[in-house]
């Protein structure tokens, strides 16, 4: 299932970096299967399958296929049924899961070490034989609609969603959840996964696993998958514009965002670090002292208000914005309050003020790849772009950035045409040209 927890992690979104201490490697099958491992220490071990086939990549006219695809996975094939495939991996203590981003989807087993080759099977057998039976289609469209009601119960994801349709429109605008109006057939899915089942579009990560191993398994498992052509999304044009949402919620919800940076160039880096200094996701309820701009306005406005800052970084765009939560008659003195610390940074950072910031964004960093879920975005990102990049030459990246270089940027920010999404009650939320 698509959770919210997934949706909220891509507020912390960094880039790319490698566990320290951990062997790596990262190579091809002769098809072209991306394959990358980190063989960890580990009685247990996870292994993925991630295609580029997110939401940015759905055809015109078929928005919310991708989410169709993501709750196909495990499925009925041509070698096993789905209830097989849920029993064999019951009985041998596996965990399954599918997520949906906006670049890749992915499937994902988590097992003990001696059990990764009958999952990377199974992988195979999903990427060249699910069937997309009509008979399942019923199901799977259920399941499909209950995630989407329950992201349209959540005004955060709501917004977030609103906010990338806003500033990118199409593309990585495209919403990660399928409309309740989605006209999707088996016959859309056949076609959209012969079109990105292949090959080129494909990177098997796991972590617990030598990469020779997991190269070995990916070489018989994926033998007979097309090779297929490389990802190639339309460029990422950003727009900007206002949105208003109107639901009878107990607080008001505004988010204020701008043109950010790509993941992994050096903006982002200097994206990463604003986001600390403003006060990224993190509130301080009873003290102001020392505490982030965005914190210590919540705090001043009270009632417990929360303002945060949000930087998403993708292949070849990004969104750098400020997020407000408050009543609905504190709700826009909140936003105001956003604006200006992000106006106030474009002016000056203190030494004080910057040395917090880049040390919390480092340690952010760092700590974010603690868990195989993030280790898995980390291989799948850098088997993707075939290269790998250390712990240490990440944070380094960091020491590259300076007070004056994260003034200029959220100047750079100011300076391009805002989205503003307001969800509430809408006669009482302010617009977007009223928060400058």
């Amino acid at each position: 299932m698509l959770s919210i927890s997934s949706a909220r992690k891509t507020l912390n979104l960094v880039p790319t970096v490698l566990k320290a201490g951990y062997a790596t490697a990262i190579s091809k099958t002769g098809n072209g299967v991306k394959v990358a491992a980190i063989d960890e220490s580990s009685p247990t071990a996870s292994v993925s399958l991630v295609i580029n086939a997110g939401a940015r990549f759905e055809p015109k006219g078929k928005a919310g296929i991708a989410h169709f695809v993501k709750n196909f996975g495990f499925k009925n094939n041509g070698k096993r049924s789905a209830f097989r495939i849920a029993r064999e991996t019951e009985l041998i203590g596996g965990v399954l899961s599918a997520n949906l981003g906006r670049e890749n989807v992915t499937f994902t087993a988590e097992c003990l070490k001696e059990d990764v080759p009958y999952f990377v099977e199974v992988f195979g057998d999903l990427v060249a034989q699910t069937k997309f039976a009509e008979h399942e289609f019923h199901g799977v469209a259920h399941e499909v609609a209950a995630e989407a009601t329950y992201a349209e119960s959540s005004p955060e994801i709501t917004v977030i969603e609103a906010a990338h349709n806003a500033a990118f429109r199409n593309g990585l605008g495209n919403s990660v959840y399928a409309a309740p109006y989605a006209e999707i057939s088996t016959s859309d899915l056949k076609k959209f996964a012969a079109d990105n089942f292949v090959a080129n579009k494909i990177a098997l990560v796991a972590t617990g696993v030598s990469e020779a191993e997991l190269k070995n398994l990916a070489n018989s498992a994926f033998s007979h998958v097309a090779a297929g052509s490389e990802a190639k999304a339309e460029g990422s044009k950003y727009y900007g514009g206002d949105v208003r949402v109107a639901q009878n919620t107990e607080a008001g919800h505004v988010a204020v965002a701008f043109q950010g940076a790509a993941a992994g160039t050096p903006e982002f880096y200097t994206a990463q670090v604003l986001r600390s200094l403003l006060g990224g996701d993190r509130f301080v309820k009873w003290s102001t002292a020392g505490v982030s701009p965005l914190a210590a306005a919540a705090g001043k406005i009270g009632h417990d208000a929360q303002i945060s800052a949000f930087n998403f970084g993708y292949s070849d765009a990004g969104l750098f914005g400020i997020y407000a939560k408050a009543d609905h008659k504190n709700i826009a003195e909140a936003a105001k309050s956003a604006v200006a610390s992000l106006k106030a940074a474009s002016k000056s950072v203190s030494a004080d003020e910057f040395k917090r910031a880049l040390a919390q964004a480092k340690f952010e960093t760092a700590a974010r790849y603690e868990t195989r879920a993030a280790s898995t975005e980390l291989l799948a990102a850098q088997a993707f772009q075939g290269q790998k990049i250390s712990a240490s030459e990440s944070l380094a990246a960091f020491d590259k950035v300076s007070a004056a270089d994260v003034s200029k940027f959220a100047a750079k920010l100011l300076s391009s045409k805002p989205t503003t999404v307001v969800l509430g009650r809408t006669s009482e939320l302010p617009y977007g040209d009223a928060l400058f």
